[in-house]
């Protein structure tokens, strides 16, 4: 019977995953939070704007954009969450295989 060797790439890929999981999972928090800030901030923002005495307003139609953006950055967050997901799935079953082996 020979011996089981363990790939520590595989190890590595799963836990490179992970931490891309997270990190994912982090910015889209972030982006969903930023964007609630972009639809509902409008009067904030201006109000800050008027305490710095900054010589400008920010638009409605300039926040309603960025929170758009925001909001597609927020899905695509998810998106890639959910892909690396089944990449986590991917490498377990690649290190079951080969444990198994």
């Amino acid at each position: 019977m020979t011996p089981i060797i363990k790939d520590p790439i595989i190890e590595l890929s799963g836990i490179f995953v992970s931490i891309l999981q997270v990190t994912a999972a982090f910015f889209g928090g972030l982006f969903l939070w930023l964007s609630i800030m972009a639809f509902n901030g409008h009067a904030m923002i201006n109000m800050v704007l008027e305490l710095v005495e900054a010589p400008g307003h920010v638009d409605l139609v300039e926040t309603f954009f960025a929170g758009i953006v925001l909001l597609v950055l927020f899905m695509a967050s998810v998106v890639v969450f959910f892909v690396l997901k089944y990449l986590r799935k991917v490498v377990n079953r690649e290190f079951d295989a080969r444990s198994h082996a």
